[in-house]
């Protein structure tokens, strides 16, 4: 029984220093890569999210006659057709179309020779040579539709993600410092018709946490003052399907891609980034997290459907 047990620990043991391997291995890569890219992103995004934007409240427009589970319906299936299309142009269809042919053939040919070793082997090595060359074949369009992807994702996000705040609803407002004023402890949010029962701001870990109510529904825009500088956070508050954002970003451009409505905070400014906690949508269809769910399998969906119409292979 010790020894099962000195097995069973030493295995457990084993097993926390890869996976401890396995985080700084990839911590470490997917750090050099958004170091890599955040230059070259973040002043991109900074020019391409106001556009996005503008963009999205125009579709969004057309659609807010609709329920809003068939505007997340028509959305995800013209995508799915979109991106289809584009797949079609963007791949080289001839080379996927040979790719998937050695792959058919060289699976015949196992079945077929399973007792000739030599046959066998040189089949599975065919195979996957095809396999992976029809991998490198999808590649190449998926990275160059991700870019445009994921803005459309994001301008969706801000829309059934997050609901806008109730009149007379209580919830938190977090301004994070920047390094250099993380010691700050007093800001001032300056009077607004949004918010009611101001209380703050509470500092900590170079945060301040303001705990505000709903007030006059609208957009509104809030202003604090921080060690010298005044920074602005756009607030909804409101009953119906409105874009929320939740986030001002700082100027990584994951945060930027993730929270497109409002410009990035400048790089002297004192704030980092500046948050309103809002509640989630509350759909299994298009509420939070479950909206883009729904999105891909109407989209692949619909996809597939006009697979056949497009004659498109991957």
């Amino acid at each position: 029984m010790d020894a099962v047990n000195w097995v069973l620990i030493n295995a457990a043991n084993v097993g926390h220093w890869l996976w401890d391997v396995i985080k700084a291995v990839f911590g470490t890569l997917f750090s050099t890569l958004d170091a890599v890219l955040n230059p070259v992103l973040s002043p991109v995004l900074a020019l391409v999210n106001p556009i996005c934007t503008a963009i999205g409240d125009g579709i969004y427009a057309v659609l807010s006659p609709l329920p809003i589970w068939l505007g997340l319906t028509l959305l995800s299936a013209i995508t799915g057709v979109v991106l289809l299309i584009a797949f079609r142009y963007l791949s080289n269809q001839a080379a996927i179309g040979r790719a998937r042919d050695d792959i058919t053939a060289n699976l015949l040919a196992l079945k077929l020779f399973k007792d000739e070793i030599r046959v066998a082997f040189r089949s599975q090595w065919r195979l996957l040579k095809a396999l992976l060359r029809l991998q490198g074949l999808l590649l190449v369009p998926i990275l160059i539709m991700a870019l445009p992807l994921m803005l459309g994702i994001a301008q969706m996000g801000i829309r059934y993600q997050w609901r806008p705040l109730r009149a007379d609803e209580q919830t938190l407002i977090k301004l994070h410092l920047s390094p250099k004023h993380a010691d700050v402890t007093e800001a001032q949010l300056q009077p607004s018709p949004g918010v009611t029962d101001v209380v703050g701001p509470a500092p900590g870990g170079g945060v301040l946490v303001w705990r505000v109510r709903g007030g006059e529904p609208g957009r509104h825009t809030l202003q604090f003052d921080v060690a010298g500088a005044v920074v602005e956070k756009e607030l909804v508050v409101g009953n119906g399907f409105e874009r929320v954002s939740a986030k001002r970003p700082e100027r990584r451009w994951t945060t930027q891609l993730l929270h497109p409505v409002e410009p990035r905070l400048d790089a002297d400014s004192p704030v980092q980034s500046i948050e309103i906690l809002y509640s989630s949508v509350d759909s299994w269809v298009y509420g939070a997290n479950w909206w883009i769910l729904y999105f891909f399998v109407v989209s692949m969906a619909f996809a597939l459907l006009f697979k056949p119409v497009f004659k498109v292979r991957f």
